[in-house]
């Protein structure tokens, strides 16, 4: 019997992840022991090693796009097949069955003498698990405007969750896109999609869907405004200069106190 679909006509609540770790219990200290660990090893393993790391690492600019690309390169010494296993782990919502066949097949065309190469005893990798734990914001959005409205207080844990781990993993009801097909909004979800295909880090990717989506709002606001009285275009005006004056004051309030500049 098959669990009923999620109703998603409610509004959408959102939440921030953690990801708990433990030791999955498979170590890999050659290229054949890692792809030993990659068949065998649970999806939310493969899913922390892989998928997770723009997360867990945001600011990092020089790190390969997973922890066994990155293994392979430093600790096994093979650069080629690290860039290849990099590839093959870099679209963010692929499924993990997909994504497994990816690295098992980069791994099978190694050459046989590399196989056998092997990291010192301290260096092997160890297969770690993760377990997804929602932390809800406290906050809803009960139609497609005013998820767009609330897009900007949502941090990168969060466009992680509802974009791309939700995706993944099949969870519809936490799953961002689900949620506006489901309220009529297929234009916007096609381009959330379209913003997880592009691979860009997350920090970037909030930000430019952002933007996306309140430009893709302006006809319809224009057309709504028409009829709406000139007092009260006049607060809405007023209501919304003054979130955009609070947000560059506190842009200021971020900068001033990094430092670094003279007194």
């Amino acid at each position: 019997m098959t669990d009923p679909a999620p109703d998603l006509s409610g509004p959408f609540s959102f939440c921030s992840v953690a990801h708990l770790e433990a030791p999955a219990g498979f170590v890999a200290s050659s290229m054949e022991s890692l792809r030993e660990g990659i068949e065998k090893v649970p999806d939310d393993c493969l899913f922390l090693h892989v998928t997770c790391v723009p997360v867990r690492h945001p600011h990092a600019r020089d790190l390969p796009s997973n922890d066994i690309a990155l293994w392979v390169g430093t600790a096994l010494q093979a650069p080629e097949t690290a860039e290849r296993l990099a590839f093959a782990g870099s679209a963010a919502a692929q499924p993990m069955n997909e994504l497994r066949g990816e690295l098992l097949k980069v791994l099978d065309s190694v050459a046989p003498r590399d196989r056998k190469r092997e990291s010192a005893e301290e260096a092997a990798f160890h297969f770690v698990r993760g377990r997804s734990v929602p932390i809800p914001l406290g906050f809803q959005a009960a139609d497609p405007v005013e998820l767009v409205d609330a897009w900007h207080s949502l941090d990168s844990a969060a466009v992680f969750y509802h974009l791309i781990e939700a995706p993944v993993f099949g969870d519809v009801a936490t799953s961002l896109p689900a949620w506006l097909r489901a309220h009529g909004a297929d234009s916007l979800a096609v381009q959330a999609e379209q913003a997880v295909a592009a691979g860009r880090p997350i920090a970037r990717m909030r930000r430019d869907l952002g933007m996306r989506w309140r430009r893709s709002q302006i006809g319809r606001r224009l057309a709504e405004g028409a009829g709406v009285p000139e007092a009260e275009r006049l607060r809405q005006a007023r209501a919304a200069m003054a979130r955009l004056a609070g947000r560059l004051r506190g842009g200021r309030s971020q900068s001033d106190g990094q430092g670094g500049g003279k007194p």
